[in-house]
């Protein structure tokens, strides 16, 4: 595969997939133990009812999906105190894919790949989503850095955090915003409906055999790079979307991780 970095878009790829392995390992140990799986599928696909709208309006997709996944994200965080966050997510993931098959149907003609942005198009990642990635990323770590013993405390127990005065709505708002933001920037990599198992699955595999949060994160980010890199370089070789290669053999890991550690 080595021939292949003499191209451009190649190397981009890599940079761009090795940013997001890392954020998507750093992230996936929160919304594992938060039990936001089901949360981040639900801003993931709320993404496609935002680049329907994008091309509906002729403007950016990438922007209107993150204003249409941000809206999302604070529809979920103000209802799911009231009752269920499975409730509400349920409704606004249907809700938001219907609105993007309509908004689609009222757009008669248009020239966008919505294939692309289902399913990811790594290779058309430009140096601006680079710089983008790397911003978000630089971002990301500095929040945590500021604020892990916080965040820490309201993920292994909310209630305690309540009771000791910590601004815990505050916390998982900005949290439900980073995913957004993570969710939204990598849709052009893994695709709007893989990229929520992509950031489930690293922590999800490292939990079976760590304790220690420290360890889950740290593996997690190490196995989700390898992850990256086995996926692109078997979806070169068997000439298969990187995507959902990516994405699959993650899942593959999990399961045989699941059988050797006895665990479910």
């Amino acid at each position: 595969m080595f021939e292949l970095l003499q191209f451009e878009f190649v190397r981009n790829a890599l940079i761009a997939g090795t940013i997001i392995s890392i954020l998507f390992g750093f992230l996936s140990f929160f919304v594992v133990m938060k039990k936001l799986s089901f949360l981040t599928v639900g801003i993931s696909h709320a993404a496609f009812g935002g680049v329907a709208l994008g091309i509906l309006l002729g403007f950016n997709p990438y922007l209107t999906a993150i204003v249409f996944c941000l809206f999302t994200g604070y529809l979920i965080a103000i209802h799911g105190e009231k009752s269920e966050y499975d409730t509400v997510i349920g409704i606004l993931f249907a809700f938001t894919m219907a609105l993007g098959v309509i908004f689609l149907s009222l757009k008669k003609e248009y020239t966008f790949d919505i294939m692309s942005y289902l399913f990811g198009t790594i290779l058309g990642i430009t140096k601006s989503d680079i710089m983008l990635l790397l911003v978000l990323m630089i971002a990301v770590f500095i929040f945590f850095y500021l604020f892990l013993k916080e965040i820490i405390f309201i993920t292994f127990d909310k209630t305690v955090a309540k009771a000791s005065g910590l601004p815990v709505s505050v916390f998982e708002n900005i949290v439900i915003a980073i995913l957004t933001f993570v969710i939204v920037f990598s849709i052009k990599l893994i695709g709007i409906i893989l990229v929520s198992a992509f950031l489930i699955i690293p922590a999800a595999i490292t939990i079976l055999f760590f304790d220690n949060y420290r360890k889950v994160i740290l593996f997690s980010i190490i196995l989700n790079v390898l992850i990256f890199f086995a996926g692109f370089y078997l979806s070169y070789k068997l000439n298969l979307p990187s995507g959902a290669t990516i994405v699959s053999i993650g899942a593959i890991i999990y399961f045989v991780a699941a059988f050797v550690s006895g665990k479910k």
